[in-house]
């Protein structure tokens, strides 16, 4: 019995080893590392997104009061009517002859 104790005493330490070197090796706590930094690159997402919203919500504001204001110009343009052809020749005789 004290023989094969030997290899049982051995065999639960080099498991024991393995299982210690493994939960405090590179990877041991750096968990709440990796939370941290994805969540801290949600956050930075998240403003960048907000930030692109409104700059696209003050140019749909400006079009908007680009299209009045064309809207606008367009409603006081004088409209100049149309002349029939008799009027403009017998005017541009006036003209020709001096006379306004």
């Amino acid at each position: 019995m004290k023989k094969l104790w030997k290899y049982i005493a051995g065999f639960f330490t080099i498991v024991i080893g393995g299982l210690l070197a493994f939960l405090s090796g590179r990877s041991a706590g750096r968990k709440d590392e990796r939370i941290k930094d994805i969540k801290k690159d949600l956050k930075t997402t998240g403003d960048t997104i907000k930030k692109k919203q409104k700059e696209s919500k003050v140019a749909k504001k400006s079009l908007e009061s680009k299209k009045k204001a064309l809207e606008e110009i367009k409603k006081t343009k004088p409209k100049s009517k149309k002349k029939s052809v008799k009027k403009a020749k017998s005017r541009l005789k006036k003209i020709g002859k001096g006379k306004k």
